[in-house]
């Protein structure tokens, strides 16, 4: 049975489900520091509590991932949402690999050059391929445990290594994933990241405080403290400096202009309901949209 057709169009929405939005730390900006390999800094572990369901998704790894690594599975978990992966003759090991190639992967990452065009790699084993490539790796070396399973775990992602990665690639998802993939039809849940309004934010900081605002119901509002926006972009990295903290305040004041401008999106500091000033998320109700959000 041939692969699900990729849309000839850039994919406008990705499908995750909330542990891989919402796990602390999970990405973070990495503050430009050089990327430490693994066993060189600190190695991944954190976990996301399902306070309802009692149930907690726990990732595991070897290094850090940053907002790079971030974009890249968004833009894979974009292509395997518009080649309807996961919905389409469930079961089907053929249709739980998506297939694509990196000039493809390039478009629904939205890496932009400085002067705002989309980026695409010269030759399938230029510079660009190989970022994407490393970016995979990192992704792959990821382990993913839950706790109503009795595995081992699995990857967050598995990259078919037969492939001919001067032609493209193949990858699976582990089956958190696969679940917001194929929600709707398995009757699992899924969070859905705009990936229109992802592609036009060209600072780590604020691509990957979108992502994490994604939870944020379109026509609801929600209430976020300095800390928290804080901790959705740096984790538990704590900033050490006042020039750090300070640099880490500017960048996050960019981000919250940068998300606040997007259309439909409002985020302005208001005083809550204790007397201390928060961050208030707005986010208005599309009309005639064409996917429901589900949370």
């Amino acid at each position: 049975m041939p692969s699900p057709p990729l849309s000839t169009l850039t994919p406008f929405v990705a499908r995750f489900d909330r542990a891989t939005v919402l796990a602390p730390g999970l990405f973070v900006s990495l503050d430009k520091r050089k990327r430490r390999g693994p066993g060189e800094g600190s190695a991944l572990q954190v976990t996301f509590v399902y306070q309802k369901l009692k149930r907690t998704v726990s990732f595991s790894g070897p290094e850090q991932l940053g907002v790079s690594d971030l974009r890249v599975l968004q833009g894979l978990m974009s292509m395997a949402t518009a080649a309807g992966m996961g919905r389409l003759a469930a079961g089907s090991a053929d249709l739980a690999v998506l297939k694509g190639g990196w000039q493809e992967l390039v478009r629904a990452c939205g890496v932009r050059s400085k002067a705002g065009e989309t980026v695409e790699p010269r030759s399938t084993s230029g510079r660009r391929s190989e970022q994407l490539q490393k970016s995979l790796q990192r992704l792959a070396s990821v382990r993913v445990t839950a706790s109503d399973r009795a595995d081992g775990g699995e990857p967050l992602v598995s990259a078919d290594r037969s492939c001919d990665t001067r032609q493209g690639f193949r990858v699976s998802f582990c089956a958190e994933l696969m679940g917001a993939l194929g929600a709707g039809s398995n009757g699992k849940q899924y969070l859905k990241v705009d990936m229109v309004e992802a592609r036009e934010l060209r600072a780590d900081v604020a691509r990957l405080l979108h992502f994490r605002l994604s939870n944020v119901n379109e026509g609801t509002s929600r209430e976020f403290t300095q800390g928290d926006m804080e901790h959705m972009i740096w984790g538990a990295d704590e900033a050490d400096t006042d020039a750090i903290r300070k640099h880490r305040r500017r960048l996050l004041a960019q981000a919250v202009a940068a998300v606040g401008a997007l259309e439909g999106w409002k985020v302005q500091a208001v005083q809550g309901a204790r007397g201390t000033w928060v961050w208030r998320v707005s986010r208005a109700k599309p009309r005639g949209a064409s996917e429901k959000r589900k949370t």
